[in-house]
């Protein structure tokens, strides 16, 4: 419709698919040990390079008229990408669109539920974007939960398959322990080792 994108990912891969759809590449090198993990997924960067990404950012966000925030790491926490100064720092009247918002969004001023206004900058934190979306989206998603839940449960109700790196990845608990290493992360449990779980 016009709109010039410009696409920043710290995946290699996911770089290449936004080129060849026409977006413009705001290229951060991050060596891609560090940035890819198990699946293809993004895994969370080190504190370091969270800054390095910010920097990268800063200028990046104050020539744009809308941004649309979606990094996150599966089972843990959204990075926080965009700080305050530099919302301060974008064009009056431009909008952040925080699709990460669910797992505590990409913006430092993102209020769950809530669109709000900082030094003229719209902030939309609208909760569960996804709920939002078509009815085809839906039944996409729903069939891939179907899908996800037969590879749990191969034999039907019962155990879940524990053998499989896809199954083990899904597991959160387990024999009353918590067992996924991002759950204990956001928890602040020590380690990602196995902790109780407490009635």
């Amino acid at each position: 419709l016009g709109g010039v994108v410009t696409a920043l990912d710290v995946r290699s891969e996911a770089m290449e698919q936004a080129g060849s759809l026409g977006a413009k590449r705001s290229d951060f090198v991050v060596p891609q040990e560090l940035a890819v993990g198990q699946g293809g997924y993004s895994q969370a960067l080190p504190s370091e390079w969270i800054e390095k990404e910010r920097a990268h950012l800063a200028p990046v966000l104050e020539k744009m008229d809308v941004v649309i925030a979606s990094a996150l790491v599966p089972g843990e926490e959204a990075p926080v990408l965009i700080t305050t100064e530099m919302v301060k720092r974008m064009k009056p009247g431009s909008v952040i669109v925080d699709v990460s918002v669910d797992q505590g969004g990409n913006c430092a001023e993102t209020v769950p539920g809530k669109t709000v206004v900082v030094e003229d900058v719209t902030i939309c934190g609208i909760a569960n974007i996804p709920g939002g979306m078509a009815v085809d989206a839906t039944w996409l998603f729903a069939k891939n939960i179907l899908h996800a839940v037969k590879h749990m449960f191969p034999e039907g109700p019962g155990a879940p398959l524990r053998s499989d790196p896809i199954s083990e990845s899904m597991l959160v608990t387990a024999d009353g322990e918590i067992r996924h290493a991002g759950t204990l992360k956001a928890m602040r449990l020590s380690g990602g080792e196995p902790a109780a779980v407490t009635a």
